[in-house]
């Protein structure tokens, strides 16, 4: 029995499951959804490794696949609409992902002056923005107390995604409440071109390699789940490149979205569940505190600003607060709850800023303490 829990892709399989069965649990009009599967991950997580003494090894490539395949389908799907948005909204959701991210930085450098941390506090920030792009930079910066960094991220990271995800949740009944009716998804003729859907991968991979140096420091890159967003949003807005159409109908998208979808977030579950925990029971609640302060202040900020200021309609305006904190989880349950792409065509006209963002005040913070 334990050799069988040991082997990844059963207990992927596993999670996936169970976390299809209590998603679809309803109590007053409120389920979890697909996000249920994160946390059916997180509890295996360490119940395997606390009971039973097995440490689960997700391969990191079947994780990214698993992304990617995830981004670039929601990327396809929301294209139609990219172009008009961002002449709508462009300017708005840059400014919208500096109030994010300079709203967590506040907060951060507000709670260094606080707890004698400072390493695990920064890299709370980037946890409780769920940012890699801001982890690679702030374990950068920090050198030998790298690992301080990284335990604060593990810390702060699974509150960040609880926090987004019933940010979505709250918001997507809110707006269901006052609609009563999803916008269907547009049917059209297109079927699934695969070496289209790769090339859309490969295009996205290799502009996410590409590294623009900010600092003497840091670096700024799309990596490759930015990039292959940016890669599904162009490419699908233009339509084709001579005979190659990137054009795929939406209902074929929509199955590998949630087989995908599913595999990440139980990796994701999977990955954290049991060092996040761990890192609680040894570091105190002070900088699971941190992140769940910074997330929930981040929302709230992006709100205020992005409804109130900025004018910016609901649903774009979820998605653009996903991306301010670079959240695919959140996206994930905004995109459930809503049932429309544009969530997504915020998300990715506010993603590459605030990556921009993070970087900056990531170094900031470093600097100021």
């Amino acid at each position: 029995m334990k050799g069988i829990l040991a082997n990844p892709l059963f207990i992927i399989a596993l999670v996936v499951m169970v976390g299809q069965v209590l998603g679809n649990i309803e109590y007053k009009h409120i389920k979890l959804g697909g996000s249920a599967t994160l946390f059916v991950g997180l509890f295996l997580s360490y119940s395997l490794k606390a009971f039973m003494s097995i440490d689960l090894v997700i391969d990191k490539t079947l994780f990214l696949m698993s992304l990617i395949g995830f981004i670039a389908t929601v990327g396809l799907a929301a294209s139609g609409n990219i172009i008009n948005t961002l002449k709508k909204y462009g300017l708005k959701f840059m400014i919208l992902s500096f109030f994010v991210t300079a709203t967590g930085g506040l907060m951060t450098y507000i709670m260094i002056s606080r707890l004698n941390t400072p390493y695990q506090v920064i890299g709370s920030y980037v946890g409780a923005l769920t940012s890699s792009p801001g982890l690679a930079s702030a374990l950068e910066l920090a050198g030998t107390n790298s690992p301080n960094v990284g335990l604060g991220y593990a810390i702060a990271y699974v509150p960040g995604v609880l926090v987004v995800i019933l940010f979505a949740q709250i918001m997507g009944r809110a707006q269901n409440t006052v609609s009563k009716s999803h916008k269907p998804i547009e049917e059209n003729e297109y079927g699934f071109n695969i070496g289209a859907f790769m090339l859309v991968i490969l295009l996205g991979i290799l502009l996410g390699s590409f590294k623009l140096k900010i600092t003497d420091s840091a670096s700024l890159s799309l990596g490759m789940t930015g990039g292959v967003l940016v890669s599904a949003l162009i490419l699908g807005s233009i339509k084709s490149i001579g005979k190659v159409s990137f054009q795929f109908n939406h209902k074929q998208l929509q199955i590998i979205r949630n087989i995908s979808l599913n595999l990440f977030l139980s990796i994701v579950g999977l990955n954290y569940g049991y060092s996040a925990m761990v890192a609680v029971k040894t570091s105190g609640l002070a900088l699971l505190f941190v992140g769940l302060l910074t997330g929930i202040t981040s929302i709230l900020v992006g709100m205020i600003v992005g409804k109130y200021l900025l004018k910016i309609e609901t649903v774009y305006l979820v998605g653009g607060i996903c991306g301010g904190m670079t959240s695919t989880p959140g996206l994930a349950a905004a995109i459930e709850k809503f049932n429309e792409e544009e969530v997504v065509t915020g998300y990715g006209a506010t993603y590459p800023f605030a990556l921009i963002f993070m970087i900056l005040f990531t170094n900031l913070l470093f600097i100021g303490y």
